[in-house]
Parts: structure tokens; sequence; C-alpha cells
């Protein structure tokens, strides 16, 4: 015991430390580990050394109507109020053309409805075709592919055709798509809410959403799958991992749970998109953090659970204990109730999970959470994942809280997470409309995206790079390897706010 806490303080010391070093620096920028680095540098437009960290000073708080950056950079927006998926929550660039394309991209964003719409066109992603023109600002063409409520996905795993899902082997439509994340082999992810008033209005079967959408995308169009062995929540950031035993891993937030998933097949890099196989048979898992282990989502040892006529429901599940137990008869039952079926389980109830973010150095995970004020966490925090032996496939796992937020971090309720390059940590905040500005929040200002440097075994105080305007939020960034920065504007209640940006230097 004493030995395992040992190691652990270990790695916690040195993890963050070697982060601060030059060495570090250079390592990351050579390593696989960081794939825009590395491409950069293996296109011969730059080197390792040639492309250094974001530098800025940061901003004091603001309260303005308008988008705020950072002294030294501009914001121009790429995505108008009036384009379709213009209030695209989630934004991560997928694909940038070096040598003789090296002024174009391709930007994924997925798109969340606004609340008191029900339009079939706000849902869904897009993947926008961008350029940049000789004044350094970046446009998008008139090329680009859409996935949304008119679309038609086949299920994949043990969802499809299964009773919970009325036997359907097609789904109608992607829904709410509010964050989404990419694949090491190259294909996109779109995760679906649990509720969508256009899917509702439309009577689409609520079963036939909440679920995890993959895209294989070409030049000429889109195709996609919903994969039900991820399971059905209302989903939020994802990000993807390959264990040491070559395993897929996918890492999943759904609000009140963190879910992960492993494939029962292992990744072939030689396979392509043919690793698509690999999300589609597999165990699903929910964290328990105190007790440092995965739970196994497995219909036996939940209806053991619901049952025993004394058990009581868990905070977190509506429903009564004789439904669910009526709703659970098999596996594919379970992954459709996936939140419930893990809070059944004893996984820790979250206080609204978003983000989620692998360190690009020991692929550690990063778990933000709002936080919850009326539990006297109203200003969230950001925990640490490090699986056992460092295998992301492993059952067990250490964690530790990284950064509380508050006045003393310089942060507030923590969303969605990225790294950049250097091992810096990226955080867009998330304080809810009817928060901001009041009470303890007032001293933080609008919703911003922050940089937290690390120092030794933490990290320095937030620093405000920009903020968005009004009741706004930003989405985690995605970093091109010139040194622009991508991320979306979102706001439920303005929509002439919302937009794709681009942030280069003046």
């Amino acid at each position: 015991m004493n030995e395992n806490r040992n190691q652990q303080s270990i790695s916690r010391r040195k993890f963050l430390a070697y982060l601060g070093s030059t060495a570090a620096t250079a390592a990351i920028a050579s390593s696989a580990l960081s794939p825009l680095v590395e491409s950069a540098a293996a296109s011969g437009s730059a080197s390792p050394a040639a492309v250094k960290p974001i530098a800025f000073p940061q901003l004091a708080p603001q309260k303005t109507n308008r988008l705020t950056v950072a002294s030294g950079y501009i914001a121009s927006p790429i995505t108008d109020p009036s384009s379709l998926m213009s209030n695209a929550k989630y934004i991560r660039q997928v694909e940038y053309w070096q040598g003789n394309r090296e002024n174009t991209g391709v930007l994924w964003a997925c798109g969340q409805t606004v609340a008191h719409e029900a339009s079939l066109s706000d849902s869904g992603s897009l993947l926008i075709d961008i350029q940049r023109r000789h004044n350094g600002l970046w446009t998008k063409s008139d090329s680009f592919r859409e996935l949304n409520a008119n679309s038609r996905l086949a299920f994949t795993g043990p969802g499809k055709n299964a009773r919970s899902l009325n036997g359907a082997s097609i789904a109608q439509g992607v829904w709410s798509n509010g964050y989404g994340g990419m694949t090491p082999w190259g294909t996109m992810l779109a995760g679906e809410s649990t509720y969508n008033k256009g899917a509702h209005i439309a009577g689409i079967n609520p079963q036939s959403y909440g679920w995890t959408a993959e895209i294989h995308s070409a030049d000429t169009g889109i195709t996609a799958y919903k994969h039900t062995a991820l399971g059905r929540f209302s989903h939020g950031s994802m990000n993807i991992a390959i264990a040491a035993s070559g395993h897929a891993v996918v890492y999943m937030t759904g609000g009140q749970v963190f879910f992960k998933y492993v494939s029962r097949g292992k990744y072939d890099p030689a396979a392509g998109i043919g690793n698509s196989r690999l999300l589609e048979d597999g165990k699903l898992y929910a964290a328990d953090l105190g007790g440092g282990q995965w739970l196994e989502l497995s219909v036996e040892p939940i209806r053991r659970i619901l049952g025993d006529p004394s058990y009581r429901m868990p905070a977190g599940v509506q429903r009564l204990r004789e439904e669910l137990l009526g709703l659970l008869k098999e596996q594919a039952d379970v992954l459709a109730y996936a939140e419930e079926s893990a809070l059944v389980l004893g996984a820790t109830l979250l206080e609204h999970a978003r983000g989620i973010a692998l360190h690009p150095v020991d692929q550690s995970v990063f778990l933000s959470q709002t936080g919850n004020d009326r539990a006297g966490h109203g200003h969230g925090s950001i925990i640490r994942i490090l699986e056992k032996n460092n295998d992301a496939a492993a059952t067990g796992f250490q964690s530790d809280q990284m950064v509380t937020g508050g006045l003393r971090s310089a942060i507030s309720s923590p969303g969605p997470l990225a790294f950049d390059p250097f091992g810096r940590l990226w955080v867009a905040t998330d304080i809810t409309a009817e928060q901001l500005h009041q009470g303890a929040y007032a001293p933080f200002g609008n919703n911003a995206l922050y940089m937290l440097a690390p120092s030794g075994d933490a990290f320095d105080k937030a620093q405000a790079f920009a903020y968005a305007p009004g009741s706004a939020v930003l989405s985690a960034p995605a970093f091109a390897p010139d040194g622009s920065i991508f991320a979306a504007v979102c706001s439920l209640e303005n929509a002439e706010h919302n937009a794709v940006v681009a942030i280069t230097k003046a």
C-alpha cells in the first residue's frame, strides 16, 4: 500500500515538472503524441525548434457584449449567425494540408439546437472547408459536408435490432450534437443528447438518439453510423486512447457519470477506417472515483441489485426500482439506460462533468466539472486520472484534484478542455446565464478561454486569453501549426453571437 502511494507521489511530482523543462518541450514537439507539431516538422515547413508556445498578455475580467481576445491577437469569424450550424458548441480542427495546400484546412463542428427552436437543420455536425487569405485571415469556402436530422444512420453493436430500440437497425438523424471528438484512424465522433425538442415534435423514438455517431468523410459526402456499444446518455466531450495492449479506449463524459469504453479487438494502423469495427464490440465502464475502479456495465449484477426490495435508488436516478428492473432485461437495455445503470452499480455522481483531455506525454486523463453551487462546490474542479500501470484499458486507477475552481485558481466552472502541443491546459468556462456576474461568480466576468501553464507538480493560476460576448460560452480550442487558434462561440440566449472564429496574431 505504501509502495503504491510512493509511486503515485513520484509520478505526480514528475509529470508536470517534466513538462516545465526545455527538454520536455522538445520531447513533446518531436513525439507522435503531438500530431500537429509532428506533421508540421515532417512536411519540412517547420521544425520542432521553430514551433513556440503561444505567448500573450492575460486579459482582465470582461463583462462586455463582444468577443474580446488578448492584445496582439485578432478574432475573425469563419461562420456568421445566418450560416448553417453556426450555433456549434464544439469545434476541432481535424485536417490540415501542407505543401501546395498549406493555406487550406477542414474544421469539424458539432452543433447543439437552440432550446426554444425545433428546426431539423439546427442539429447535427458539419465539415467546413477553410482557407487562409493573403491578409492572413481564415475564411470558409462554399464547400462543406453536413450530417443532420434528415440523415439516416445505421445502428451497430448490441442495440441493433434490439428490444430497447424497438427492433430498429436504422436511425433517423443526429440530434443536439453538443460535443464531438476524433479517432486515431481519421474519422469523427458526434455525441448526442438524450432529449431534443425537434425530435420530440417529429415523433422520433427517443431511444434512437442519445448515442455516439461515427462519421466517415470523403470529398463527395459523409457516411455515418451510431455505435450502441458506447452507450446512450447525454454525451459530453470524448477522447480516444490506444492502450499498450492495442485496444481502443474511448473516454466520455455524461454530465453525471464518467464513462470508458474498451474495445474487444485491437487497433491496426494499417487498417485505416477499418478500425471503426472496434467501436462495435467491447465493454462499457463507469468510474467510481472514490474506489479507484472502473465498474463494468453488465446486466446480471444490475438486475441482482435492483431485485432486492430493500434497495434504495441512488441520487441521480429518477425512475422507481421496479420500473428500471422492468426495463433492464438484456445487455442492450443496459446500454440504452447507461447512466441509470452506472449509478445503480455505484458509479460516482459527478457535478456537471463537461470536458476531457488526454495529456500529450503520459496520456493521463483530465476531467472537468462545472460544479454544484447547492452542494457548496459552485466553482467546479479539474481532476486528473492516472490509469493503473499507465494502461488505458486497466480496471483500476488513481485520481487527484489538479485544479479547484475559485479566486485562488482564477477560474470558475471549467468546461471543455484541450492540451496544446506544449502540455499547457486550455479551459473554456461554462458559468450559467443565471449565475453570470452574480454573487460569488461576479469577479470572473463573462465566460472565457483560459490557459493554465504547468509549474512543478501543479498548474499556475489561470490566464485569460479570450472572453465570450454576453452570456455566451467558448468551445475548447483547436490549434493549427502556424499558431492559429479555432474556437466556437455559442449562445443559447442571443443567436447573433454564434460563430466559429479564427484567432490569429495581429
